[in-house]
């Protein structure tokens, strides 16, 4: 006996139905779908791995309760739907069981029935954490300065504009420290550019430990250079913040003799981010000249006095065979190296 074609017609549909769910399970995306209401009547098992919810668990739960930003986003998401019919690649964070945030790029538009009345959500969501996480990652390098930890000066050029805008119109004080390693130059090149940069690591975690995390920034302009930004302090508490780091470097041994140049400067209503930051760079030179002229008596004094100790030995000894004497003062009381100067006896 020949089967019927509604026989037929049965075992099409289940061989397509079974084709679907083989589709649906091997497939590693959440595929998620809502009654009019927002609660989940479809939970796959993509989305069962990616959320580590079973689908019993999940089954009649808002959808909006997987989502990092709750009703008002589901409410935006609905918006668009309605609006425009579909949403394509939109990213969000869902919530794991475990309590993780993973990042995911949504798909959704709307089930109709036969007669074009809506009868829910369809929505296709692919894990993209691993790709942000590498963004961020790539973006975090691009602003940090290798050697410090700190942020590099690109990253200060976009910051301070931003920061001095918000100030501005939110009426609230915007302060920067900028900070100069006093003779760092000499010192690198005589101590070598290892101990150079162990200096500047030590100085850089000095700054971290002295400045709010998450409200302060802190960055490595150049060189020997560094820039702090401090939102809401006014410019005496700013200076106490500039009082606190230098104050916590000198009492670091390993740190011994190094000195330090600041100046600070509040953003005003007025003026540009250029002049907000040219006058705190201002002051800290105006300090490094000042100790510069207090120390020319007491440098005067030290040379004639070290000279006379070395002049019977050394120098006399270097002149009377001909040979050349390269001369380094370096001022134990304040670690400040001055340049050479050669001596060599005259000739015959």
């Amino acid at each position: 006996m020949e089967p019927t074609p509604l026989v037929h017609l049965s075992a099409d549909f289940v061989r397509a139905k079974e084709y679907l769910e083989a589709i649906i399970t091997s497939t590693s995306d959440a595929i998620c779908t809502t009654d009019t209401n927002g609660r989940i009547i479809y939970f796959s098992p993509g989305a069962e791995r990616m959320l580590g919810v079973p689908a019993q668990e999940a089954m009649g739960q808002p959808a909006h309760s997987f989502y990092a930003g709750g009703l008002p986003e589901a409410k935006a998401i609905m918006n668009r739907l309605r609006k425009q019919g579909c949403v394509a690649n939109h990213e969000m964070a869902l919530k794991t069981k475990d309590g993780r945030f993973i990042h995911v790029s949504m798909s959704a538009s709307l089930l109709k029935d036969r007669a074009g009345r809506v009868i829910g959500t369809l929505g296709i969501s692919k894990d993209i954490t691993d790709r942000i996480e590498l963004e961020r990652r790539l973006r975090e390098l691009s602003i940090t300065d290798n050697l410090t930890g700190l942020y590099n000066q690109r990253h200060f050029e976009e910051r301070v504009a931003q920061e001095a805008s918000r100030a501005r119109r939110q009426r609230y004080k915007l302060s920067i420290v900028v900070i100069d390693l006093d003779g760092f130059k000499a010192l690198n090149d005589l101590k070598g550019h290892l101990e150079g940069d162990r200096i500047l690591k030590v100085f850089s975690a000095a700054v971290m430990e002295n400045v709010r995390r998450g409200v302060d920034s802190a960055y490595r302009y150049g060189g020997d250079e560094f820039v702090i930004l401090l939102p809401g302090l006014a410019e005496n508490k700013a200076r106490r913040v500039a009082e606190r780091i230098v104050a916590a470097t000198r009492a670091n041994p390993s740190l011994e003799g190094l000195d330090f140049s600041y100046g600070v400067a509040t953003v005003g209503a007025a003026g540009s981010v250029s002049d907000f930051v040219q006058e705190a760079d201002t002051r800290m030179f105006q300090m490094k000249a000042s100790k510069k002229d207090d120390s020319r008596p007491v440098l005067t004094t030290s040379l004639r006095t070290g000279a006379a100790r070395v002049a019977p030995r050394g120098l006399c000894a270097a002149l009377s065979s001909g040979r050349p004497l390269a001369l380094i003062w370096n001022r134990a009381s304040s670690g400040e190296v001055l340049p050479g100067i050669e001596l060599a006896a005259p000739a015959a």
